[in-house]
């Protein structure tokens, strides 16, 4: 860790910055260190970095500070905090020929809070109108524990006290509670399981449907994670839109839905990939991914259930009537009825994954 932060201060430029974050009770302090080379190159310095003086550097703090508050952004216990900007430092190197100048400006940053700090989201996008690839070393503190982040391009950082020095039952209780909450706000994979226990008329056939998909994404975000296996998350968001408008339109010709454990196992994969998306920045983070890959698995099951025993009684009251010839009416309207928002909506998801217009909200 001490040489990741050595070897960021080694350069000047925009490709590399060094933070370090102070978490107190009621303050978040934040000092960043970023080079004299890359801020000429999005705000304009008096002189270049060899002949810049401190005289100079003070100068120009307003325009320094103006640029750092517009990156770097800090939200305390879900509300978003301005910040007090305190000294502006300049950090000295020797040359080549043996002069020194300012490498880098070192700004202080201060983020009060009225109430007790719990949880602190930095966001920064530092020198991303220069560089996709920044790279910043994020030293943290907080309660006598410090880790140091290694982050690339625009970052976001989600931190509780229990994170920076997690025990295995935290970890696995929150990785739990992130896989249910992913399931709820993910709303095609939803979509892709309504549609698949619309076709699935006993309790047997929507146990095997869910079960074939717990089994087919828990291997392809296991395989993720272990970065064994990636796809470019525009190709797997298109390719789950895909999944569900075929499942709807395969819906209207269906006469069983006995088989369809072995489609959704195969569709199951490319879920899966979809969920790693999401937990492989925060898998970059920890030392082990076993347990928080299986905790966030068990979480996306318990969301499922929660969604199965929800919409199996529902199902069941619409099929329900003792002649065999109005059930299977009813059950050739609720597919219909049922499929046709789920195949449009798929659509929908579909063209704006492939060509990314980006119109729809998630």
């Amino acid at each position: 860790m001490v040489l990741l932060a050595g070897s960021v201060a080694s350069a000047h430029d925009e490709r590399f910055s060094t933070s370090n974050v102070g978490i107190k009770p009621n303050e978040v302090l934040w000092t960043v260190d970023v080079g004299v080379a890359g801020l000429e190159k999005v705000i304009r310095l008096p002189a270049g970095e060899l002949e810049l003086t401190e005289a100079q550097l003070q100068a120009a703090k307003s325009d320094i500070v103006a640029y750092l508050l517009e990156c770097l952004k800090v939200e305390i216990n879900g509300n978003s905090v301005e910040a007090e900007a305190g000294a502006l430092e300049p950090v000295y190197a020797t040359g080549t020929t043996g002069q020194k100048y300012i490498s880098y400006a070192r700004q202080h940053l201060r983020f009060p809070s009225t109430a007790e700090v719990k949880r602190v989201q930095f966001s920064s996008a530092l020198f991303f109108t220069v560089i996709r690839n920044h790279q910043a070393a994020v030293i943290v503190s907080w309660g006598g524990v410090q880790k140091v982040y290694n982050k690339y391009g625009p970052y976001q950082l989600d931190l509780t006290a229990s994170r920076l020095n997690p025990t295995i039952l935290s970890t696995a209780v929150e990785f739990i509670l992130w896989g249910m909450h992913h399931i709820f706000v993910g709303y095609d994979h939803i979509a892709f399981l309504m549609a698949l226990l619309l076709a699935a008329q006993r309790l047997r056939d929507m146990v095997r449907v869910v079960t074939s998909f717990t089994v087919a994404h828990s291997i392809t975000l296991l395989l993720a994670a272990l970065d064994l296996i990636r796809l470019p998350g525009a190709a797997t968001e298109s390719l789950i839109a895909a999944s569900i408008v075929y499942v709807a339109a395969e819906n209207f010709f269906i006469t069983q839905g006995s088989h369809r454990w072995m489609l959704t196992f195969a569709f199951g994969l490319v879920h899966g990939l979809g969920f790693s998306s999401v937990l492989r920045e925060r898998l970059q983070d920890l030392q082990s991914i076993a347990v928080p890959v299986v905790s966030f698995n068990l979480g996306v099951e318990l969301g499922q259930i929660s969604i199965l025993l929800v919409v199996l009684p529902v199902l069941t009251l619409i099929r329900r009537t003792p002649d065999e010839k109005a059930r299977e009416r009813r059950q050739w309207w609720l597919i219909r009825v049922g499929s046709t928002p789920i195949f449009l909506l798929g659509s929908f998801w579909l063209v704006d994954r492939v060509f990314q217009l980006g119109l729809m909200p998630f």
